[in-house]
């Protein structure tokens, strides 16, 4: 039995990754903007997101709880329908992928797969559950939390990189548990989510950046598959009962 809940407390803290993967989204644009209210940025990061077939992109999630640092990265894919991967590098062999329908969540040291129906909790009119890599998905996040400019001077330059992004504070409307706050940095040129911050009530933040977007590229279904091999453990549902 213990052994049983810790592999779905990693199942848990992995399956975080799907949730930032819909903020990855925003296909690129030379236009100028004139936005002068965060309800104009969000309808402008949902429109490009509609709009966006796929994409492809590095990523880095970063950790931090209880003064430890941890940091994974690797290369995420997305297809529109609910196709998303994340292929980590380290630690290397670890993956989410879903065809839309199905969530596998693979850990390589464990040989240990978590398979997540996507289509419980029906009732739910958002969509199905953990799919906010759909565009049901990022509205839902949108109607979850209460949003606002972090601060009066928007958009700001970031001096990592010199570019104007919008940042978004995002604040859960009802204290359900997980991430309470979000802070989301949208480039203000291609309306990509560069950067996503999350905090829970506990001092966990968990940090997901994104570089190197490739919109819209040429990915085969078949990358959205995927099979264990029959020595893996599966454990079913690990993110959510059907109760």
């Amino acid at each position: 039995m213990k052994d049983t809940r810790s592999n779905r407390s990693i199942f848990i803290a992995l399956g975080i990754v799907v949730l930032f993967g819909s903020f990855s989204l925003g296909a690129q644009s030379s236009a100028k903007h004139h936005w002068n209210s965060p309800s104009e940025v969000v309808k402008k990061v949902r429109k490009t997101f509609s709009d966006l077939k796929s994409y492809k992109a590095d990523f880095v999630i970063q950790t931090e709880s209880n003064k430890k640092v941890v940091t994974k990265k690797g290369v995420c894919y997305y297809k529109k329908g609910g196709k998303i991967k994340y292929e980590f590098s380290d630690p290397s062999g670890d993956e989410i992928v879903s065809d839309g329908k199905t969530l596998w969540i693979f850990i390589k040291r464990l040989n240990a797969a978590g398979k997540q129906d996507l289509t419980l909790n029906k009732s739910n009119k958002s969509g199905p559950i953990f799919s906010p890599m759909t565009e049901e998905g990022l509205s839902r996040i949108f109607r979850k939390y209460h949003y606002k400019f972090e601060s009066i001077e928007q958009p700001q330059v970031s001096p990592k990189d010199n570019r104007q992004y919008f940042v978004l504070a995002l604040e859960q409307r009802e204290k359900i548990g997980g991430y309470e706050t979000m802070t989301l940095y949208v480039d203000a040129q291609t309306s990509f989510i560069k950067k996503a911050v999350a905090s829970d009530g506990r001092g966990k933040t968990t940090t997901v950046e994104f570089f190197g977007l490739d919109a819209n590229a040429d990915i085969e279904d078949g990358v959205f598959n995927f099979r264990p091999d029959g020595n893996s453990k599966i454990v079913n549902n690990p993110l959510v009962s059907e109760e």
